[in-house]
């Protein structure tokens, strides 16, 4: 499994139109991505425009559907004039 956190902050003027375009990205994410096992986004609780996307894929192959879909590109298409710092994903492993 691929695991991958995205942190990122925008500007407080567009908080709005972040949450709305997120919440249709997950929808998009939810309807056509088997693959994509976890998908969420978290809203920083002291800081409400930082905001971290936590995602699971389960292979390679998941994770690239993910990237080359037309709804990530129309997702981050929107969210990066918004961004004060872009996303940056990270990976991270699992301990168990």
């Amino acid at each position: 499994m691929i695991h991958v956190f995205v942190p990122y902050k925008v500007r407080p003027d567009s908080l709005e139109t972040v949450k709305e375009i997120v919440g249709k990205f997950i929808s998009h994410i939810k309807e056509n991505e088997p693959g994509t096992l976890l998908y969420k986004s978290f809203q920083d609780a002291e800081d409400p425009t930082s905001f971290t996307h936590v995602m699971t894929f389960a292979n390679p192959e998941a994770e690239t559907l993910h990237k080359k879909s037309s709804y990530c590109r129309e997702f981050t298409d929107v969210l990066y004039p918004l961004c004060e710092i872009m996303p940056r994903p990270v990976l991270q492993n699992e301990i168990q």
